[in-house]
């Protein structure tokens, strides 16, 4: 791994409305770039502007706490900040990443939230997330918190292809029962789902099961996009050594799609599958918390 340290100009990114994922109208980047290196990620596309070797440099503000502070800075502020919680992390690097175990951005982060009396939500990949059960508890018990985790499905042996550097789906799983029994909220991000291996009935209805079993209060559900260029490049590379009777499948569902999605008709079809289970299962598909 690569680390590569800088002065940052900005970090509290706002949306243009309320997102109705992550039910957040703000977020932040605290890393750019992921050692998770998960074969999927579109944090790969050159949209993202993201320097450096995706999936081996990490890029750290090391100055983000001091400029997340002043942005904060409610008197100073030229408009207050939306009613709505703060989403902890962003598309091009997961906040728990093994870096954060050196420069513990992500920790310093909540603590500053704590200070400001403002609700998180948190998502990831990694158990690291474990360490700072204590101030997301103290958050939660002042302002709310969501801790959600994302997967492709809970079977270990297609997350150990897709998502090298990742803890198993088995111990994310024991993650998200840790923090119910701290009385955290919790969700799943079951996306993406990866076409023609994780969208299968079988597969999808297992992991929703299993997400059931934790107790886990919703599951938001997605398709893989592939944007032309680096990300869909990486993929499909990958897929020719892992699957590549899969290659002809792929090449009839990506077609010249400007954000990288599948056709409507797939899309469609693999909502259906998931709706069918969801509903079985009695699980929420939304987050159901509001501040």
């Amino acid at each position: 791994m690569k680390i590569k340290e800088i002065q940052a100009k900005s970090i509290l990114r706002k949306h243009k409305k309320i997102d109705s994922w992550f039910i957040s109208q703000y977020g932040m980047n605290l890393y750019r770039g992921c050692t998770h290196n998960c074969v999927y990620c579109d944090g790969r596309s050159e949209k993202y502007k993201v320097d450096g070797e995706f999936g081996r440099e990490v890029i750290v503000k090391i100055n983000a706490i001091d400029l997340l502070r002043k942005e904060l800075e409610f008197k100073k502020r030229r408009t207050p900040l939306k009613k709505s919680y703060i989403m902890i992390g962003g598309g091009v690097g997961d906040s728990y990443q093994p870096v954060e175990k050196k420069y513990e951005l992500t920790k310093k982060t909540l603590e500053l939230l704590y200070k400001k009396n403002l609700p998180i939500s948190i998502l990831t990949k990694s158990t690291l997330v474990k360490r700072d059960i204590d101030i997301i508890k103290r958050i939660n018990e002042k302002n709310k918190a969501i801790v959600s985790f994302s997967f492709s499905s809970t079977d270990d042996k297609i997350s150990s292809i897709f998502e090298p550097g990742v803890p198993l789906p088995r111990e994310r799983l024991k993650t998200i029962e840790f923090f119910k029994n701290e009385g955290i909220a919790c969700g799943m991000f079951l996306l993406p789902i990866i076409p023609f291996v994780t969208d299968k009935s079988s597969v999808m209805e297992e992991t929703i099961r299993q997400a059931k079993n934790t107790g886990v209060d919703f599951i938001i559900f997605g398709g893989m996009t592939l944007k032309d260029g680096m990300q869909k490049d990486y993929f499909f590379d990958a897929l020719k050594k892992i699957y590549p009777e899969l290659v002809v499948e792929y090449c009839n569902i990506y077609k010249k799609d400007k954000w990288g999605h599948p056709t409507p008709e797939y899309y469609e079809s693999i909502h259906n599958i998931f709706n069918v289970f969801r509903g079985r299962l009695t699980i929420q598909s939304q987050q159901p918390l509001k501040i």
